[in-house]
């Protein structure tokens, strides 16, 4: 799965798994790691929420330096029940009711980063649709001070980036721990203050739960909304039909997640004992449960190398996961991403591509997606 031809074409290589019908042993060039890789959808449903494979394996050493303890405390890290107490706790500040309230928000950032395209006329879809939006978003959910967002988006490019991630990782978290400190005095209407303001949950566990959602929910977004923009404006019939019906928005998203998704595995999984997904994983062997994979599965998915906004089966697609790991930003990401591409149908319908985008997919803070506005 490192090879380049494989990076250039993932869906390929995973077609060839599923048809194996059993695990496939991966083995790193580098570090010789060891990975089973499964691709077949029932298979791969299973496993998201199999009890014997889990995200902590028994015997890991015990997490000493910050930097190693807000990676491991990140809810995709933990197991039942530490993952269960901590869930229930944040799930909190992400009902239906929370995310719906941010959509006027998220409507006018969409149609200020629409302005300003519609000025230029040419312009990047990443740089200046798909990365910015999210960044505001997370900046105005968390509730990050006008005055420091300049700082948060340096530490959020920063981190994104790989760049210097250590440092910025450290200098964000400070940071979220003062704020913390101060929405717990003066509590405002934002997550920090209503994650500070729950009892029980530490400090750390506070801090990995806003890095999760400025990494996780900005990249999730971030590709969704590109590699759909590229989609759609490759399928002219699919953006004619989004643009006769912008309503058909929602519908599009579940598609997008199911065509080319954001996660291309899951999380990797530890088999605490032998466990059967089609096959044998051995005991203590690292297990990547391919969504890109399953979410193509023709026993599944009628004609699954077909884009089609209408399917009917899109909402079967495992895009967010399922289970007890099961994305907690999934609303807000639909959201982000059905509000771009309802406001992009109705103020831009002659939105198209500048030039061909090529093969594979467009990776968030590195790619680039050229696009024009034809004028009337």
């Amino acid at each position: 799965m490192w090879e380049p031809e494989v990076r250039a074409d993932r869906h390929a290589f995973y077609a060839r798994v599923r048809a194996v019908g059993a695990p496939v042993l991966q083995v790193h060039p580098d570090t010789a790691e060891r990975f089973w890789i499964v691709a077949r959808y029932a298979d791969v449903r299973d496993g998201l929420t199999h009890p014997d494979l889990g995200h902590q394996l028994a015997g890991t050493p015990e997490p000493a330096t910050l930097l190693e303890r807000l990676d491991a405390r990140q809810l995709i890290n933990l197991d039942p029940p530490e993952h269960t107490q901590l869930r229930a706790l944040v799930s909190r500040a992400f009902t239906p009711r929370a995310v719906a309230a941010l959509e006027p928000r998220v409507v006018a950032i969409v149609d200020a980063l629409i302005d300003a395209a519609l000025e230029r006329g040419t312009f990047d879809g990443v740089a200046e649709l798909g990365e910015p939006m999210p960044v505001a978003v997370i900046a105005e959910l968390i509730g990050v001070p006008e005055e420091d967002r300049g700082r948060f988006r340096a530490w959020s490019a920063a981190i994104m980036s790989g760049e210097d991630r250590d440092m910025a990782t450290l200098a964000f978290a400070a940071w979220v721990d003062a704020l913390a400190d101060e929405r717990a005095a003066r509590p405002r209407e934002d997550l920090v203050s209503a994650l500070a303001a729950l009892e029980g949950l530490a400090r750390e566990d506070l801090i990995a739960m806003v890095q999760l959602l400025l990494i996780a929910g900005q990249e999730t977004a971030v590709y969704t909304i590109v590699n759909g923009l590229r989609a759609l404006l490759s399928h002219p019939e699919q953006w004619a039909a989004l643009c006769a019906d912008p309503l058909l928005a929602a519908l599009a998203v579940e598609e997008i997640l199911r065509f080319d998704g954001p996660v291309e595995i899951a999380p990797p999984r530890f088999a605490q004992r032998d466990v059967w997904l089609g096959g044998t994983i051995p005991a203590g062997e690292r297990v990547g449960l391919a969504l890109l994979g399953a979410n193509r599965d023709p026993e599944v998915f009628s004609r699954p190398n077909a884009f089609d906004i209408q399917r009917g089966e899109s909402g079967r697609q495992l895009g967010f996961g399922h289970g007890i790991h099961y994305c907690l930003g999934a609303g807000l990401g639909r959201l982000e991403a059905r509000v771009m591409f309802r406001r992009l149908a109705e103020r831009m319908p002659g939105l198209q591509l500048a030039e061909d985008p090529g093969g594979g997919w467009i990776a968030p803070h590195s790619g680039t997606l050229p696009l024009a506005v034809s004028r009337p």
